[in-house]
């Protein structure tokens, strides 16, 4: 598994930056965000969960989703839908509501 940045999509916005708890997104030359050190990514999903464009993915292992599937989180208002992508195709998605989210 891993985090996956689409460079394209970035639009530089900075949140990512703001709320890598292990400082490890950085924003290069052209103001487009890039993990640094990859390897010492948590998979905490902090960066899914705050980017407004969708440009951050989790690559998922394949017990999790099989070989090429991703998982991108866009929050709505009060809730984040977590969607699960194989080949640009959805086939899965989660609703949570962010106040609830931790609330055991």
């Amino acid at each position: 598994m891993g985090v996956v940045i689409d460079h394209a999509g970035c639009i530089g916005c900075r949140r990512c930056v703001e709320i890598c708890p292990g400082n490890i997104i950085k924003l290069s030359e052209d103001g487009k965000a890039y993990l640094k050190r990859p390897e010492e990514c948590w998979n905490c999903t902090s960066c899914l969960k705050e980017c407004p464009k969708g440009a951050i993915s989790l690559v998922l292992a394949p017990e999790m989703g099989g070989t090429g599937a991703r998982l991108r989180a866009e929050r709505k208002g009060g809730v984040t839908v977590w969607t699960i992508y194989k080949n640009d195709i959805e086939i899965s998605s989660v609703t949570t509501n962010v106040l609830e989210a931790n609330g055991y």
